[in-house]
């Protein structure tokens, strides 16, 4: 029988140039193209230099400038340990808006000053060199479009023909066509969807708007693209009676303390693991179990650290706490993979060798340390070594399990679990793919 076990090894073997095997969907999995079930852990990069610690390491459209900044922050945060196995790309629209004398900013959903043309300079000088970057260095890329969704998106609207327009040139670049190790996110947060008429529309509606993307990639391309759904990416329960037609689908989720029925307060929210499983079950389970999970924002931290999106602290699985929440319930589900949204120079900065303490970066009730171990506890659940277990099983025996810890007679064909014991005692567990 063949057999091909799980990659692992350190973060600069398993970093290396050229090691990277195209994705793509196999029900609800990810999977690269040696038939291996993938779960990736990642962190999230936007070129902007207000969001590269306040525009104090690059400006305007100094090109040169920001690829410096990002190629050296990836390197550090690779060289700090952390066991990344993919970046979310934000195409900014500080490159892409072209705005008018006087006019120095704009929120981020307003489109009015959209530039086609910018776009296209800046996607082959800045967006696509960084995805290249990142898969030389083993990392998949997300890549999500410029800005967010405004509060009300409708069908055929002024958005929707911006999202359209923009994928299918994204679609048709030689660099990422067909590419499997680059992820399309096709919006960012869509919170309400509408009829023509103002009236709120529904389920059938979200799909119907999204499939157009779809469709639109589809002439081109077979990435895979992941769907976000409304509610700042939290509602995909209407996916399951409206699916997106196609192959190689998946889904963008985001997560925050108090979302999903899982907390409540001011200021900091106390988060309990049963409403958050509940909410979680409801509002995502109808599509994890038919499409693979990624969620493209989370981060939690104590709100005195002024240092994350979600304000709640690590706390205890099963009991309260946001972190360790999160964590078993995207293991528990098994076919998530999950980011990081803490700024890249913080990631960079973190060192596992210093000791607890009152920052974000030394606090284990903030996400960055918890999250650097549970990073490192998933990659050495596998291993490098192709026929470590066939080899010189004299003094060993091996008990096989399937992913959902069913005990097996033999090992089966896809992912098993294999318990290796050695006549001394000593046990180790091994992730194996057979095919």
């Amino acid at each position: 029988m063949f057999m091909v076990l799980l990659l692992t090894a350190s973060s600069r073997t398993a970093h290396a140039e050229g090691v990277l095997s195209p994705l793509h969907v196999e029900g609800p999995w990810l999977v690269n193209a040696e038939g291996i079930r993938k779960n990736l852990h990642g962190f999230c990069e936007t070129y902007s230099p207000w969001f590269n610690e306040r525009g104090t390491k690059w400006t305007g459209t100094d090109v040169n400038g920001c690829l410096h900044y990002h190629r050296g922050l990836i390197d550090r945060i690779l060289d700090a340990g952390w066991e990344m196995t993919f970046v979310r790309q934000h195409m900014d629209p500080h490159w892409t808006n072209n705005l008018p004398a006087g006019v120095y900013y704009v929120p981020e959903n307003d489109i009015r000053y959209f530039d086609f043309e910018r776009f296209k300079k800046y996607l082959d000088e800045v967006y696509v060199p960084m995805a290249e970057y990142a898969v030389a260095k083993g990392l998949y890329v997300v890549m999500r479009p410029p800005g967010v969704c405004p509060e009300n998106i409708c069908i055929g609207d002024a958005y929707h023909q911006y999202l359209l327009k923009i994928w299918e040139y994204v679609a048709q670049h030689p660099k990422l066509q067909n590419n499997g190790c680059v992820m399309f996110e096709l919006a960012n947060e869509p919170i309400n969807i509408i009829n023509n008429n103002g009236t709120r529309a529904g389920d059938e509606e979200m799909t119907a708007y999204m499939q157009a993307i779809v469709d639109v990639i589809r002439k081109h391309s077979n990435n895979i693209l992941l769907v976000p759904g409304l509610g700042y990416q939290s509602h995909y329960e209407g996916f399951k009676n409206y699916p997106i037609k196609g192959e190689n689908i998946g889904f963008a989720v985001h997560c925050y303390p108090g979302w999903y029925n899982g907390g409540w307060g001011q200021g900091d929210i106390t988060v309990n693991y049963a409403g958050f499983k509940g909410g979680w079950e409801q509002q995502i389970g109808p599509v994890a179990n038919d499409y693979p999970i990624v969620v493209t924002e989370m981060d939690w931290a104590p709100s005195r650290y002024e240092s994350s999106w979600g304000k709640s602290n690590t706390g205890t699985a099963g009991a309260t706490g946001f972190g360790a929440n999160f964590h078993k319930i995207v293991d528990d589900t098994k076919n998530v993979s999950w980011v990081l949204f803490t700024d890249m120079h913080l990631l960079a900065d973190y060192d596992d060798n210093a000791p607890d303490g009152q920052t974000f970066l030394t606090d284990p009730e903030a996400c960055p340390r918890p999250c650097y171990r549970w990073f490192k506890a998933y990659a050495t659940q596998e291993t490098t070594a192709i026929d470590e277990l066939h080899a010189d099983t004299s003094h060993r025996t091996a008990a096989y399990y399937s992913i959902d810890g069913r005990k097996l007679a033999a090992p089966q064909r896809g992912v098993n679990i294999v318990k290796v014991t050695e006549n001394n005692g000593k046990t180790k567990t091994l992730k194996v793919c057979y095919k």
